[in-house]
């Protein structure tokens, strides 16, 4: 993998070249020229993506290390296949103000990502690992009329341990998405789509789950009493033995 000087990576910016197989470590990503970027099978370490314009973006097969993106614009860029986590240093990537509305993230490896305060509105995450990362101090919603809802879609990821703590989350799609122990302390799910989710131990002490849909859930752990509100859940059978256990009731079929 070579190393891509300044001059040719904003070449390829200009003229919507692929950018292929390269190390982009030295990239001073303030000031871009405009254009749209796309960058294949590349290396980016130890850098400071800082207010980047970056909209539309497109990263394929690349490797993210020990990187951050503070307030950089990334809306509606896609990240397919990328990796955001030092294994050696067991860390992730840092998204702190970053505009992610509409972004795609498609089968990356996210672990121990943190998002504070980044804008995730409508965002996508399509069966990516992302456990332990920190979605704390995220913005998923938007005002809508009275109501404020959150697009986002997190469909058949890792977020084990995850921290939700607080978060905006209602009528978010959650579908087939491993949950155990994730802190969803304080957050709301309100006609949240958690079907076939593994909630397994999650912490909801003070979440709001008013018409979530929990059907084919694994809800082992799950405290029911703690939840804020719980009016309109959805259960099927299976999900139901799982939450009346802790409470020593038996649930029969018929």
């Amino acid at each position: 993998m070579t190393a891509l000087d300044q001059e040719a990576f904003e070449a390829a910016l200009r003229a919507g070249t692929p950018v292929e197989n390269a190390d982009l470590s030295d990239i001073d990503w303030t000031d871009l020229p405009d254009g749209r970027l796309v960058v294949r099978h590349s290396t980016i370490r130890n850098a400071v993506i800082d207010d980047a314009p970056l909209e539309g973006a497109v990263f394929e097969h690349c490797t993210f290390l020990r990187c951050s993106f503070p307030v950089s614009r990334l809306s509606q860029a896609r990240f397919i296949q990328c990796s955001f986590y030092d294994p050696d240093g067991r860390q992730g990537c840092t998204f702190s103000g970053t505009e992610l509305d509409h972004a795609t993230f498609d089968h990356c490896n996210l672990t121990m990502s943190r998002f504070p305060r980044a804008d995730l509105h409508a965002a996508s995450f399509i069966a990516c690992k992302a456990p332990g990362s920190d979605f704390e101090d995220a913005d998923f919603s938007r005002r809508v009329g009275r109501n404020s809802v959150a697009l986002v879609t997190f469909s058949e990821c890792i977020l084990d341990m995850a921290s939700f703590r607080g978060a905006m989350l209602d009528q978010c799609n959650l579908e087939g998405s491993s949950l155990t122990q994730a802190d969803f302390t304080r957050a709301s799910l309100k006609e949240a789509n958690l079907q076939r989710a593994d909630l397994s131990e999650a912490i909801v002490q003070g979440a709001e789950f008013e018409r979530a849909d929990l059907r084919e859930a694994n809800l082992t752990g799950f405290k029911l009493l703690d939840l804020k509100s719980r009016s309109g859940i959805k259960l099927s059978e299976s999900s139901l033995k799982g939450l009346m256990a802790p409470l020593g009731i038996r649930v029969f079929p018929g």
